[in-house]
């Protein structure tokens, strides 16, 4: 969709109605092409015009591609920066901020993803990872031990049993194991004595073998224990290494609304694709709910308010229809709860503007016959819809599997030369499917672009690209350096790499230590300049936060000579800029503070520091700000010296504190201070933030000597040695050259972002030399983060697109790429659960037939008959104009078809 085409859009009757509400709880139903993508990001634009604080608004959604969309759509649409406060993203990403923001997680976790939980087990069982990822059944059993960590977690803090995300993996056979061994113990069955098991399953594995243990139980006894032993490695080995999985940012954020009381609540929230949510996301909204003291005094109260800036709100959006990912969770009970919560306040989208008549009516028939609609609550087309050609839908039969697939292929390509401005997608049950459609489209020479099993941003390949793109945006990033140790082997495997990080880490060593022209490590070279030099520590306080555009208005500092402070010095600035009248919550006291001090031009407050400098050497909390906020400065108002020339080396005491603390949960000067018991005061002002600094450094001081021995002991082993060696050789001057490119802001050619040529020219050099092989897909995600996530205008250096993207790069996925204005391919080919959320204009639905879908697994089971029968309604839904769905006549047509096939 075009600027113009959103600018130009006008709300029907019925989506109006959901923009205008601005009090109470709500349920809205909005089944495909109503439209429901536009009245979000409206919603968010009203509410800021009518007062709403951003600060207090949160919007939730499925992926971070629909985040993505609704914040381009607000960015259009809000003429000032006041949206830019909104968080808009998805649970697991609001839960990530929310735990690192409130100092429940130590400031350097690492958030792991589900192959790295395989590693993690494989290490403990002494397999091989790739082969455990090879094998589901395996993966299964893996998952189980996983499930099992998180179910012990869910006990020990007493979730309500409705919100245990997996209590199937404790099953009957394992309940009657701890109910024996419990009676063994004279104990009684519960909470208290299950984790009892789980701590000290040595003692317990024993009892299982004594003669009075049930002889019939004692086989399955050996696999209960077993699994839990492995689920409470698992857990003991992220909390060593300061590790998150997925499952865990949601539990430590539940745990922690329910611990804390007083936690920032929201009085504004809408969460997009309600029936995806498990019952623990829920109940994690609640309690971030303006009113999330109870749940069942909120629908009617609330709604009388006609404070529109003010009155709480909170609304559910979802189809029912659409619900497919039990597997992860997701419940319908999920929609029944939140209808009986909204009674009285739940809607329905009516009107499909997205496609033909004969495409509406064809899928509302499906949906009252196989879903069981309500007729009344389904959409009807749009007053100007077309009434859609015949041909344009049809259920086709192949001979059988082999010409299917060859069928589906020639289709796509008929329709791919028909309609030359229009997109086609071949929606497949599975991913051995979907390789086969794909393998035959190429074999007929159609270009396309598929989306199915392994996810393009977990390939080997591309983590390492992103590896080194995390380790140059944070030296402190444990899984980044991880799987460079690994990608280069320098380590074999991935569990090895991950050991020697941390056997690096709790020495207070970083691989960056060994990456520079000088290989002493960090801490040292801070112990003997503090030992033999003066150090100047200095903090600057300016107009904003960009190095590049802002003005210094004060610089404070003060020369130590072995921790006693010899002299200090601070002036204050003039500056044309404009000073920001609050620091967050409070007053800026630099403002009253300039009022009784002579303001020193830039050029003479310059001088004076260089000159009370000296030979000094310079240290900053957080250097990599106010010293590059010092070298630009210079560049604009004292040209004539050369800051880094006179100033090549300059300490940083947040480096130096998380080296030697990474157990801390935060690293804010004002913190530490409370956190260490140190003397001084972060006010926001510069020579109060110097004073503290300097305590701050004399505590670096005394721990780092603590480390010496251990740090020295460590690099001489020659397993240590020979590692290092293969760093540096191997990695050193990718690392080197594109830190030397961090603060570069001159652009390139072709508008080209940096981030994007650094992750280009290190592909390719790494592919030549042979430590990965070429990735076919590789440029898509070039141009896609070129053109539709990074905007080079704006943020033109290195360090402000690492700043403003690394996190976000590490959460896209394959499906990402479809909606990319930069892929030329108009044939997709995509499994079912990764096509929910997009649409084509034509989509070819392969095999459904009977024993697929449905699945023959599941016919017995009417709640996953009722989830294959969503499943291929999401897969129908998909289109937007034409619809055909293939069987092969050797298989009977699935049955959800019946009713619709004479249509």
């Amino acid at each position: 969709m075009t600027n113009n085409a959103v600018l130009l859009w006008t709300p029907d009757e019925t989506q109006q109605a959901i923009i205008n509400l601005h009090s109470g709880c709500h349920l809205v139903l909005a089944p495909p092409g109503c439209g429901k993508t536009q009245i979000l990001a409206e919603r968010i634009c009203l509410a800021l015009k009518q007062g709403r604080k951003a600060e207090d608004m949160l919007c939730l959604t499925f992926t971070n591609r629909a985040a993505r969309g609704m914040r381009e759509r607000i960015e259009r649409q809000v003429a000032d920066r006041t949206a830019e406060d909104i968080f808009v993203g998805n649970v697991h990403r609001f839960c990530s901020r929310y735990l690192y923001d409130n100092h429940v997680v130590a400031a350097d976790s690492a958030i792991i993803d589900d192959d790295t939980v395989i590693s993690i087990i494989a290490m403990y069982l002494n397999e091989d990872e790739q082969r455990v990822n090879a094998d589901f059944d395996r993966r299964r059993a893996y998952s189980q031990v996983m499930f099992f960590s998180h179910l012990m977690y869910e006990l020990k803090h007493n979730f309500p049993r409705e919100l245990r995300t997996h209590p199937e993996c404790m099953t009957r056979d394992d309940v009657a194991v701890l109910r024996e061994l419990c009676r063994l113990q004279g104990k009684t069955f519960g909470v208290e004595a299950v984790c009892d098991i789980y701590e000290h399953n040595d003692f317990y594995t024993d009892l299982s073998f004594s003669p009075d243990f049930q002889p019939q139980l004692r086989h399955q006894a050996q696999d209960t224990l077993y699994k839990m032993r492995y689920a409470h490695a698992y857990e003991a080995y992220k909390r060593q290494n300061s590790l998150l999985d997925f499952e865990d940012l949601l539990q430590y954020t539940y745990t922690t609304l329910v611990q804390c009381k007083d936690s920032k609540h929201y009085s504004w929230i809408q969460i997009d694709e309600v029936q995806d949510l498990n019952r623990l996301q829920l109940a994690i909204i609640d309690k971030l709910w303006g009113r999330a003291d109870g749940a069942d005094d909120r629908a009617a109260p609330l709604c009388s308010s006609n404070d529109t800036s003010s009155a709480p709100v909170m609304m559910y959006l979802g189809d029912e229809q659409q619900a497919i990912f039990s597997f992860m969770g997701a419940k319908m009970a999920t929609l029944e709860l939140l209808k009986t919560r909204c009674t009285g306040n739940v809607h329905h989208l009516g009107i499909n503007h997205r496609s033909p008549r004969a495409l509406v009516n064809l899928l509302n028939t499906y949906a009252i016959q196989q879903l069981g609609s309500d007729k009344e609550l389904l959409p009807v087309p749009a007053g100007d819809a077309e009434e859609g050609c015949e041909d344009d839908f049809a259920l086709v039969a192949s001979a059988d599997i082999i010409a299917e697939y060859r069928d589906v292929a020639e289709h796509a390509r008929r329709l791919y030369e028909q309609f030359t401005d229009q997109t086609t997608a071949v929606i497949v049950n599975s991913n051995q499917d979907a390789d086969r459609v794909s393998e035959m489209l190429t074999a007929i020479g159609c270009d396309h672009f598929k989306v199915s099993g392994s996810d393009l941003f977990a390939a080997p390949e591309i983590k390492l690209l992103l590896a080194h793109i995390g380790v140059l945006g944070s030296e402190h990033n444990f899984l980044a350096w991880s799987r460079i140790m690994q990608g280069f082997k320098v380590c074999e495997t991935h569990a090895t790499a991950r050991k020697f990080v941390h056997q690096l880490e709790i020495r207070a060593l970083s691989p960056a230590d060994f990456l520079g022209d000088d290989a002493t490590p960090y801490v040292q070279r801070f112990i003997q300049v503090f030992e033999k030099k003066d150090i100047v520590v200095f903090d600057t306080e300016t107009t904003g936060l960009c190095v590049f555009d802002d003005d210094i208005i004060q610089i404070a500092a003060e020369k130590i000579r072995q921790g006693r402070t010899i002299a200090r010095f601070s002036v204050y600035i003039e500056t044309n800029k404009p000073i920001p009248e609050r620091l967050g919550d409070i007053v800026n006291p630099i403002i009253e503070e300039r009022r009784h001090h002579r303001l020193y031009t830039h050029e003479e407050a310059l001088r004076s520091f260089i000159s009370f400098a000296g030979e000094g050497i310079l240290l900053a909390h957080n250097a990599a700000f106010d010293y590059h906020i010092m070298n630009f400065n210079l560049k604009r108002y004292l040209p004539d010296v050369d800051w880094a020339t006179r100033f090549p080396v300059c300490f940083d005491s947040l480096k130096l504190i998380r080296l030697l603390r990474s157990d801390l949960k935060a690293f804010k000067l004002k913190l530490l201070l409370k956190e260490l018991g140190l003397k001084g005061e972060n006010s926001h002002l510069a020579d109060d933030d110097v004073n503290a600094t300097v305590s701050l450094v004399k505590y670096c001081y005394e721990q780092g000597k603590l480390c010496l021995e251990s740090q020295n002991e460590y690099l001489k082993r020659q397993t240590t040695i020979d590692r290092i060696e293969k760093l540096r050789a191997r990695y050193g001057q990718y690392f080197q050259r594109d830190t030397a490119r961090l603060y570069d802001r001159e652009p390139l050619p072709h508008g080209v972002p940096a981030l994007v040529d650094v992750m280009r020219e290190f592909y390719h050099n790494i592919v030549e030399e042979g430590w990965i092989h070429a990735v076919s897909k590789a440029d898509y995600v070039f141009r896609f983060l070129a053109a539709d996530v990074i905007h080079a205008a704006t943020e033109p250096s290195l360090i402000e697109q690492l700043e403003h993207h690394a996190l976000e790069i590490n959460t896209f996925k394959e499906a990402d790429l479809c909606s990319s204005k930069t892929i030329e391919e108009r044939i997709f080919v995509s499994t079912i659960h990764k096509a929910k959320g997009l649409e084509f204009d034509n989509v070819i639905v392969f095999d459904a037939v009977d024993g697929r879908i449905p699945n023959f697994y599941h016919v017995n089971t009417p709640s996953l008959l009722a989830e294959d029968a969503r499943k291929l309604y999401v897969a129908m839904s998909r289109s937007k104009r034409r619809l055909f769905i293939y069987y092969n006549e050797k298989r009977e047509p699935s049955r959800f078809l019946r009713g619709i096939m004479d249509k």
